[in-house]
């Protein structure tokens, strides 16, 4: 019986769409089953591939990684590099009803945290020579907790990964098998037929992927300049300071909804004067205890220390009730230096600068609706782009 046969193109962009394994099921997680001390990439793949809804494609590359590992000849070809932590498995089919060369690639990397590690996969599908895509990616990341033995399944924008590239279509995305650094492959849409491919590196800094466009390559397939990304945020925000000459200043800050309605006054006051107030009452929206539903930093203003300065923000908590979405000030994230929201890891981080010019960052998660520190810190030569 061919298991894996497409009679249709409509057939293969349905196989693309299970691809996505769950993407918006945050809290999707399960265990990984391994010998010896740490797991290897074969026991992430057993992992990954041992879900119980996994879509046609998974299916059938669980069955054929089955397959081998019980040393039965299988469809496809499977490349395992354990060195390198890399698995590919490459199928080609050419008969009357079908031309198609599909590829899943499996990788992963150490964060520099130490605890987590990144886990890749990224499938990719030739039909009759012409790359197929749907409106989801082909790359599916998870994150691995070496503490709990879980791997959970998080969007890739987490990381640095989504691609905005005016006019394609297509994005292949290809995991190394040596190095760490990711390489998309962009493919232009119908309209712009006879323009080359667009390639971008993604560089792995222990954290995030940062997107760099090759030498001489212009990130979009349309003509003419490329605009700014366009953001679409949940709420209008008007603040005013007061009293900023006096001893404590504060804030007053209106916030309303995509509408127009008003949701609620936020008001508060420094403890004491900032020393440092060229960022004072700036507003930065973030779900900051990732319940998925935005809240809203409003920045202090910063306080001196030798040669940096450490910025403090208040915490308003956004909560959806019967009476419509409230605001409640959350007082102890005041005390947290530089904090930045990190939403791959469901934490927040504060960083200072060292000495010698490295970065040194702590980590805090929320238990019981309580910021609190997990004990958790390293330092790494340059500061961390968090997206």
């Amino acid at each position: 019986m061919k298991i894996f046969s497409f009679k249709r193109i409509a057939m293969a962009l349905a196989i693309l769409w299970g691809m996505s394994l769950a993407v918006s099921a945050q809290d999707y997680s399960f265990p990984v089953k391994f010998q010896g001390q740490k797991p290897v990439i074969t026991d992430f793949v057993s992992a990954i591939l041992s879900g119980e809804e996994l879509g046609e494609y998974f299916g059938h590359l669980s069955d054929q990684w089955q397959r081998r590992q019980k040393g039965q000849k299988t469809m496809g070809t499977w490349t395992v590099d354990a060195k390198n932590g890399f698995v590919r498995y490459e199928e080609v089919i050419k008969n009357a009803d079908e031309n198609s060369h599909n590829t899943c690639e499996f990788c992963y990397w150490n964060c520099v945290d130490n605890r987590h590690k990144l886990v890749a996969t990224s499938a990719r599908l030739f039909w009759d020579g012409r790359p197929v895509d749907t409106e989801h990616t082909g790359l599916q990341f998870y994150v691995y907790d070496t503490e709990t033995r879980r791997m959970e399944a998080v969007p890739q924008g987490f990381f640095g990964m989504e691609i905005d590239v005016p006019g394609r279509e297509v994005a292949h995305y290809n995991l190394p098998q040596v190095g760490k650094d990711i390489t998309v492959t962009a493919f232009p849409s119908s309209q712009y037929q006879g323009k080359k491919e667009i390639l971008i590196d993604c560089k792995w800094d222990g954290m995030h992927f940062h997107q760099q466009g090759r030498p001489g390559q212009k990130l979009s397939f349309e003509d003419g300049p490329i605009g700014p990304k366009e953001t679409w945020e949940d709420y209008d925000v008007s603040l005013r300071i007061v009293d900023e000459q006096g001893a404590k200043p504060g804030y007053e800050a209106i916030v309303r909804d995509r509408d127009g309605k008003t949701l609620q006054v936020l008001e508060g006051r420094t403890e004491d004067r900032p020393m440092d107030m060229e960022r004072f009452g700036n507003v930065i929206e973030k779900d900051i205890n990732f319940d998925y539903i935005p809240d809203l930093l409003i920045c202090l203003g910063g306080m001196k220390v030798t040669d940096q300065t450490f910025q403090y923000y208040d915490a308003w908590i956004a909560e959806d009730g019967p009476n419509g979405r409230t605001f409640t000030l959350y007082k102890p994230f005041r005390d947290i230096s530089n904090a930045e929201i990190d939403p791959a890891y469901k934490r927040v981080l504060s960083h200072y600068m060292a000495r010698d010019g490295s970065f040194t960052y702590l980590s805090k998660v929320w238990k019981n609706g309580i910021l609190t520190e997990d004990g958790k810190s390293w330092n790494v030569p340059k500061k961390l782009e968090i997206e």
